[in-house]
């Protein structure tokens, strides 16, 4: 279980992250959305303790985050950042083996050497272990970063943007991926997304985020809705269903069913109100066709 209590954290005058609370229990993926710069990195480097935050802000499974040891919290939680260092020129089986760090003494085990044999056999990988990184293509490198992790073992994952450079086959095969892992594993997947497409497709739980804050949060469908995506991001939308998976298709003004006029109007209407319930306003640029 995962606890956020009034959780805030600013990059030096900059507020990046504001009185977030949010609790997260049992196996599921959770997919935090938002605009660029809301804060999705921010709070998953936060739970991760790459950044450092109050004592007692955030407590991973009854205990206070800042409690754990690093050997202790490398077993508890695993971390996939957005853009990650590698040594390009090492294998692909052993980019696989630092994910067993954590439960090495000085070198691997019988048992570490089985379990990264498992895990490249689970991963499909056996036909490039041997392969140096710099060979792999985009979706490749994703596919041995979750390897990696895997191989940690540990009950929580954290992914910054795991799909943003892959191509579209990538990023539903990695996806596809994800879920099957954490079903089998019955791990607490966390994962910093844009695609909200995506997100929707193999989430069970979606926080939204707005200027630093939770805007809302829960199942997908109760919590992204064409009013929210348009206070959020500030656009018209239309959310359909296919198969059962839901699908957002951006509208422009008109095909809306509305005139520049109107829109301008509503949203002028909008601040009025919001202004006379002293409630902050806004400001967003429109593109209006």
């Amino acid at each position: 279980m995962i606890q956020i209590n009034n959780l805030n954290f600013s990059y030096g005058l900059k507020h990046t992250l504001n009185s977030i609370n949010l609790n997260f229990d049992g196996s599921q993926i959770i997919s935090i959305v938002g605009p660029n710069g809301c804060g999705k990195s921010t709070l998953l480097k936060c739970m991760c303790r790459i950044l450092a935050t109050p004592n007692n802000s955030i407590i991973i499974d009854g205990l206070p985050l800042h409690t754990y040891s690093r050997h202790d919290l490398a077993k508890l939680i695993a971390y996939v950042p957005q853009h990650p260092s590698f040594n390009m020129s090492i294998s692909v089986i052993d980019a696989i083996k630092i994910g067993r760090t954590p439960h090495m003494n000085f070198r691997l085990s019988k048992k570490d050497e089985n379990i990264v044999f498992e895990v490249i056999e689970k991963m499909d990988l056996e036909h490039m272990a041997f392969t140096s990184l710099h060979e792999l293509s985009g979706g490749e490198r994703q596919r041995v970063l979750l390897a990696r992790v895997i191989a940690q073992q540990s009950k929580i994952l954290f992914l910054d943007e795991p799909t943003s450079a892959l191509d579209l086959r990538n990023q539903l095969e990695t996806a596809e991926l994800l879920r099957n892992i954490q079903q089998e594993q019955e791990l607490t997947v966390i994962v910093a997304i844009h695609d909200l497409n995506l997100a929707g497709r193999f989430s069970d739980t979606v926080v939204q985020m707005s200027n630093g804050k939770v805007y809302s949060h829960g199942a997908w469908k109760e919590t992204i809705t064409e009013e929210s995506i348009m206070d959020v991001y500030g656009v018209h939308s239309h959310i359909s269903h296919v198969q059962g998976v839901p699908y957002i298709v951006s509208l422009k003004a008109s095909e809306y069913g509305i005139t520049h006029q109107e829109l301008l109007l509503k949203r002028l209407s909008d601040q009025q109100l919001r202004a006379k319930k002293n409630e902050p306003i806004k400001a967003r640029i429109f593109i209006i066709y």
